[in-house]
């Protein structure tokens, strides 16, 4: 889990974000229904505070003490004097880079092998930061990862295929016992998406090219129990009212 300086999500949110190990041994996931702690994550998890993040986890998240402080704390109010809580690390970066602190941190991540990211406080505020993170998506798509970047309403993540085979994505539709008859999500080329299939959703169509100079799959809903979404080759771009624990892949878990 990645916290950045841009728009919070609540308590709840993040929570409803994360998933935990069902049994012990086992690589099935379940998501959390509720913010807790001892539940957010196990010992192999990693979480850090992108610059002005760390006012987030210490104003509104204070159970969930980070491993890793890394920025150039040219947004963060309280400094970088609180380091020494309990055994975390601090990497302070140039204020002069071309770099952004959540690409820091998300180089960081994949150079210890991490697969899944959760991306917080990445959007809003400065519209070239939240186009940043959507690239930032994309990187870890094509290293082999899964990133979610997570605003207080939407979520966007990225999934990439090559030439060696198509990829499937299936979102959870609507809950009519929870007042939702539809789950609104949108599609987008980054790049190009070859060979775009949809089915049980309101707009459905078969073998097509979204490409990222117009938004041909934008806001479409999903339908009965799940959308199931195939491409064939390329960069897919997926934002809805949706969480992690809300859509599956063939490469994740």
């Amino acid at each position: 889990m990645i916290f950045g300086a841009g728009e919070r999500v609540s308590r709840e949110r993040i929570g409803r974000a994360c998933l935990i190990p069902q049994r012990e041994g086992s690589d099935e996931r379940e998501p959390v229904t509720a913010f807790s702690v001892n539940k957010l994550r196990t010992a192999a998890d990693l979480v850090i505070a992108a610059d002005g993040g760390m006012d987030w986890i210490r104003e509104e998240v204070p159970e969930l003490k980070p491993d890793i402080f890394i920025g150039d704390m040219d947004s963060v109010r309280s400094g970088d004097d609180r380091g020494a809580e309990g055994t975390m690390t601090v990497v302070r970066l140039p204020v002069e880079k071309d770099d952004t602190d959540m690409g820091a941190a998300v180089a960081l991540g994949l150079k210890r092998g991490y697969k899944t990211f959760y991306l917080y406080g990445g959007t809003g505020g400065r519209w070239d930061h939240t186009i940043a993170n959507l690239q930032l998506l994309k990187h870890i798509a094509k290293n082999g990862g899964t990133g979610f970047l997570i605003g207080p309403k939407l979520t966007a993540t990225v999934v990439y295929a090559d030439e060696d085979g198509a990829d499937t994505v299936v979102i959870r539709g609507g809950d009519p016992s929870m007042g939702i008859n539809g789950r609104p999500f949108s599609l987008f080329g980054m790049g190009t998406a070859e060979g775009v299939t949809i089915r049980d959703a309101k707009y459905e169509t078969t073998d097509v090219t979204l490409n990222d100079d117009y938004a041909l799959g934008v806001s479409n809903e999903t339908t009965g129990l799940c959308t199931v979404i195939r491409f064939a080759k390329g960069t897919l771009l997926i934002i809805g009212e949706f969480l992690p624990c809300d859509i599956a892949f063939d490469n994740l878990f």
